[in-house]
């Protein structure tokens, strides 16, 4: 809602959980919380040039970038497993209380947690337990606009309650924030942007007009030096190795802890072939997989609920939007009596009412309440509940994490991150004036052929190994879209993203800036 508080044989496509994972893991939904404070920035580039500076790195043409763990209406992007965490905590949270407050949003969700979809199944799950406790003609408040809230409201609004939603953001669609920008030629999404592969999710999409197609292009990995090596599946098997020796625990430890117990720490610092160490391989996984997909530290996340599975063959699992994500949200919201600007501040409840306080001063009262407060929320004390929540709950909401992850795009006049082995074949074979008429003739060349073949699919995830990235991944938008635009997408995982969104834009650019100095020559 809007309520505010608080190396070898691994293929490359099938490697980087890295950008795409990251992506994907920012794919919220439920709703924040609200404050006087601004949504998360979308801010130009002051006086952008295209000119490269010393590194070699052109300066974009325009930025636009969330922090959505310093944003008062958010306190994180996604609740991911802390360890000691369970499904049965996510499922607490879905008791209802004094069968007048049902809690929905991704953190409730157990079969999709973090993402779009599990906001919305968790929204549908409310309208269920709302509709087994009263009866249509009831008053009921939906606190929050966002997947799961509007959800919701529209379930209920249906089936013949009085519906109200109360949204604390200037607009509907929580954690999901679609900007048409020209600069970026069309959509930026500041949330979620890659859409999980679900039928009804996408047949919710397809229904406002959205469509979604698969993602394009491979990974690739790059060396501090601009080198490209081949992935390596090293860091991922010891994540896989932690992860089936504390299975086998009685208790749950962290990641790092596990990766200890199992045998996989330390690894050896000595460089391989590839000129990658073992030790940085695993750091790579860690940082540019794990990180990005639950938006903490192997020093937090669960050993025994984090699969690394999840880190195999992303791309396959995900689509990308040809329209802005948010237009889902007009036809849930249709007809409904939305207030928005408006900050629940205090939760009253008792056997025959909920009492609701705004940030205005208004009261509310109404026969129950969907609450669709983010995690990052419940963990504070914005909101007051009186009398306090139940034990159970209380535990699931202490237990269960909630991560920080961020976005930038940037926009740059060339795509000098791409390889050029395409255009080097292409220079390299002047066609003949016989193929010249071929190529006039819609036929292809064989210079054409071997140019496409010696290219390959190009490369929509880029990391770095050997190195400690402030960016975790790049996704080349362009690429993962088919548009061609060139566009990068910095996902900024932990506690990166928590120490550049305290910066200034200036000083943000150019340290995300020189993450790409790797990739600065294009082809390497």
């Amino acid at each position: 809602m809007d309520e505010r508080g608080a190396s070898g044989g691994m293929a490359r496509r099938s490697f980087l959980a890295a950008g795409l994972a990251g992506v994907v893991a920012v794919g919220l939904s439920s709703c924040v919380w609200g404050d006087p404070a601004p949504t998360p920035t979308a801010v130009p580039t002051p006086d952008p040039t295209s000119a490269p500076d010393a590194s070699g790195v052109p300066r974009p043409t325009n930025m636009r970038r969330s922090a959505w763990g310093s944003d008062p209406y958010a306190r994180g992007s996604f609740s991911f497993p802390e360890f000691g965490s369970t499904d049965a905590l996510r499922e607490r949270l879905t008791t209802p209380v004094g069968d007048r407050l049902v809690f929905a949003g991704e953190a409730t969700s157990t079969a999709a947690p973090g993402t779009l979809d599990g906001a919305r199944r968790s929204g549908l799950r409310a309208a269920t337990s709302i509709a087994a406790l009263g009866g249509p003609g009831e008053r009921i408040a939906v606190i929050g606009a966002g997947m799961a809230g509007l959800t919701a409201a529209r379930r209920l609004a249906d089936e013949g309650f009085e519906v109200l939603v109360i949204e604390a953001r200037e607009r509907i669609g929580g954690r999901v924030e679609s900007v048409d920008d020209d600069a970026f030629g069309g959509t930026v999404e500041l949330g979620t942007w890659f859409i999980q592969n679900d039928d009804d999710l996408l047949g919710a999409l397809a229904g406002a007009s959205v469509t979604t197609t698969a993602v394009g292009g491979v990974a690739a990995v790059r060396r501090p030096d601009g080198t490209p090596v081949e992935p390596s599946p090293v860091g991922i098997d010891a994540l896989e190795q932690a992860h089936a020796w504390a299975e086998g625990r009685p208790h749950d430890v962290p990641v790092a802890t596990a990766l200890l117990g199992a045998g996989m720490i330390p690894m050896s610092e000595t460089p391989g072939d590839d000129g990658v160490s073992p030790a940085a391989w695993l750091r790579h996984a860690l940082t540019s997989g794990l990180q990005p997909l639950t938006g903490s530290t192997p020093t937090v996340v669960s050993a025994q609920q984090f699969d690394p599975a999840r880190l195999v063959d992303p791309l396959a699992e995900v689509r990308v939007p040809a329209e802005p994500i948010a237009d889902v949200f007009a036809p849930l919201a249709e007809g409904l009596d939305l207030v928005l600007s408006s900050a629940v501040s205090r939760i009253a409840y008792d056997d025959e009412r909920v009492s609701l306080r705004l940030d205005t001063g208004e009261s509310i009262n109404v026969d129950r309440a969907v609450v669709t407060l983010p995690l990052g929320v419940l963990k504070t004390d914005q909101v007051r509940f009186e009398p306090a929540l139940p034990r159970p709950q209380q535990h699931a909401i202490a237990q269960i994490g909630m991560g920080v992850v961020d976005v930038v795009w940037l926009a740059f006049d060339e795509p000098f991150w791409r390889s050029d082995a395409a255009a080097e074949a292409d220079a390299a074979a002047e066609p003949d004036a016989a193929a010249e008429a071929d190529a006039a003739a819609g036929a292809e060349t064989p210079a054409d052929a071997d140019a496409t073949a010696d290219a390959g699919p190009a490369a929509s995830v880029l990391t770095v190994v050997g190195a400690y990235p402030t960016v975790a991944a790049w996704i080349d938008a362009g690429v993962a879209t088919g548009s061609g635009d060139a566009v990068l997408v910095g996902v900024i995982a932990s506690t990166q993203a928590t120490r550049l969104e305290q910066l200034s834009d200036q000083d943000f650019l150019t340290a995300v800036l020189a993450d790409l100095e790797p990739f600065a020559t294009a082809g390497g």
